[in-house]
């Protein structure tokens, strides 16, 4: 009976349960971290996005694209107007603050659409106006040293896909387009993540609003 009773001690798996804990314990530690980082991504894609629905909707609020310029003679684009729907997309965004070396960037489209045809503003700018382009304007709410290496970004519509996207058949029309870039840094860098994610992880957002002052003008 006693050596029964021994034998069965000695052949029972000894740290068995510890084993199985450490390996459930670090499955779970793998699945919270995620759930950490995913919450901190999330929220940041939320900033981003109200701040491109604030910008477009602040540029469409009476917003006026263009200027006369009484010398020239003729309207010339009014940079107050992005500038000011720029600095209102990255102060709704705070606390996440975009960074030009990273790839940030806000994206500012006007476009004039008018039967069959669509011209885009800024003349000249082909993926709209953008921050990285005019940090002159932005010295004062800007640390100009995480945007010396910026590079500018395309946009995600081109011309004519914007035209793809109206009815020929409505009245002629202005719209503003947003959209920002942003590259979002993981918090927690675990090395187990950076071989399937990307780090930083790019994000993108966009928003359309009617814009009265882009609307097309019957010609004399």
């Amino acid at each position: 009976m006693i050596k029964l009773f021994f034998s069965r001690f000695r052949t029972r798996p000894r740290g068995q349960s510890f084993v199985e804990l450490m390996l459930v314990t670090l499955i779970l530690a793998l699945m919270l971290s995620g759930v950490v980082e995913f919450g901190y991504l999330l929220n940041s894609y939320l900033k981003v996005l109200d701040g491109s629905r604030e910008g477009a909707r602040f540029a469409s609020n009476g917003g006026l694209a263009f200027v006369w310029n009484d010398i020239a003679g003729y309207y010339e684009r009014n940079d107050s107007f992005y500038l000011y729907a720029a600095e209102q997309a990255m102060n709704v965004m705070k606390p996440v603050v975009l960074n030009g070396n990273r790839g940030d960037d806000i994206l500012i489209s006007v476009f004039t659409v008018s039967g069959g045809s669509i011209t885009r503003w800024p003349d000249g700018y082909v993926n709209g106006w953008d921050v990285c382009d005019n940090l002159g304007f932005f010295t004062a709410i800007l640390d100009t040293t995480t945007w010396s290496s910026c590079t500018h970004r395309n946009s995600h519509f081109t011309t004519l896909q914007v035209l793809g996207l109206m009815d020929p058949g409505a009245p002629g029309s202005g719209i503003v387009l947003v959209e920002i870039y942003y590259n979002y840094p993981q918090i927690l860098k675990l090395p187990v993540f950076a071989q399937m994610i990307p780090d930083p992880i790019p994000v993108y957002t966009y928003s359309v609003m009617p814009l009265s002052s882009a609307e097309p003008t019957p010609t004399p």
